[in-house]
């Protein structure tokens, strides 16, 4: 029996965040590591919307992650000066003092998950990732359409 992709991607991904959330728990979190690191390089410009698009997850979640994170001191929302309806995501000074060791580790772990593998291979895979979404996304897309719930029938 073959195994789906996603199941197996999930592993992986289940086990490097084991892995982060051993290596990070200090910090007193325990996941979005990530979003504080993208939070940091977005330097205090950063909405809510567009962070839930970095994550690919709806508005709903997005505040969940991000009252998480503000009770465990790590953000702040701030209005947005040029549109009041915004919120900007803004890293306390908690956060800021994380954040070398947040992008440290992380990239501590994507090496750890290269490791043993062909540099070309590790070169390779965030842009086949990327085309193995886009493809799915066709796939979603086609499944969808009206002439492809015909054909089912």
């Amino acid at each position: 029996m073959e195994i789906p992709l996603w199941l197996q991607l999930n592993k992986v991904s289940k086990k490097c965040m084991e892995a982060l959330t051993a290596r990070l728990s200090h910090l007193g979190i325990t996941r979005h590591y990530f979003l504080i690191a993208a939070i940091g390089e977005g330097k205090g410009s950063l909405t809510q919307q567009q962070l839930a698009d970095l994550l690919d997850t709806d508005k709903v979640s997005m505040v969940g992650i991000l009252n998480y994170l503000a009770k465990a001191g790590f953000v702040r929302r701030t209005p947005s000066l040029t549109d009041k309806r915004k919120h900007l995501i803004i890293l306390t000074p908690k956060a800021e003092k994380a954040l070398p060791e947040i992008k440290s580790v992380i990239a501590e772990m994507n090496g750890r998950a290269f490791a043993g593998l062909p540099k070309e291979f590790t070169r390779m895979f965030p842009g086949a990732l990327v085309k193995m979404k886009a493809e799915l996304e066709k796939a979603v897309s086609e499944a969808a359409s009206p002439s492809s719930r015909k054909k089912k029938r």
